[in-house]
């Protein structure tokens, strides 16, 4: 009577111990998938016109009252290609998607603007949300931030159409997670 009193409590004991290790894997399982998916949402890349280009560097420039100008450098260290935006850290960093189709109301800190410049540094587009700038907004899309520059940033640049100097519409995406570089200043001769 006790070996089989012995074997049902290893059987029990077994099947406890099998019983932790799967859920533990499970868990395991779902936070990596999580981590996976965080992943994928941020792939520090820019497509346009169909090219995907990773963002090789990203700069800040602190304009003061919560402005900033920010730098995405793509494809080499040294190339001018880029997208550029203009920012103010209360109205268009806090997680609320913008719409690029938009010009903004009235208010005080800077209105948004974004651009993006060839690799040998020309403007290809430029878009404003001055309320009453000649300089013309998207005509679909959304760009959303979370942090700031100075200690981490989200930006995801969605769906953005946008008339180029070419005078035809271009697809823009961008999507960047990380830290920025504060933008040194050139010294005046």
């Amino acid at each position: 009577m006790s070996k089989k009193n012995f074997l049902v409590s290893a059987a029990k004991a077994a099947f406890a111990l099998a019983a932790v290790v799967m859920m533990s894997a499970v868990f395991t399982s779902c936070s990596k998938d999580d981590d996976d998916d965080d992943a994928k949402k941020f792939t520090n890349t820019v497509t346009f016109g169909g090219m995907e280009k990773p963002i090789v560097k990203a700069e800040y420039e602190d304009r003061g009252s919560g402005n900033y100008k920010l730098f995405f450098y793509l494809v080499e260290e040294g190339s001018a290609e880029r997208v550029e935006f203009q920012l103010n850290k209360g109205l268009h960093m806090n997680g609320t998607p913008v719409k690029l189709t938009e010009k903004e109301e009235k208010h005080s800190g800077l209105y948004w603007g974004v651009a993006y410049y060839t690799p040998d540094g020309e403007q290809f587009f430029n878009t404003f949300a001055g309320p009453s700038s000649p300089i013309p907004v998207f005509s679909d899309g959304t760009f959303t931030v979370n942090g700031d520059p100075v200690t981490g940033i989200r930006i995801k640049l969605e769906n953005g159409l946008v008339i180029g100097k070419d005078d035809n519409e271009h697809t823009i995406t961008m999507s960047y997670s990380g830290k920025m570089t504060e933008k040194k200043k050139k010294k005046k001769k």
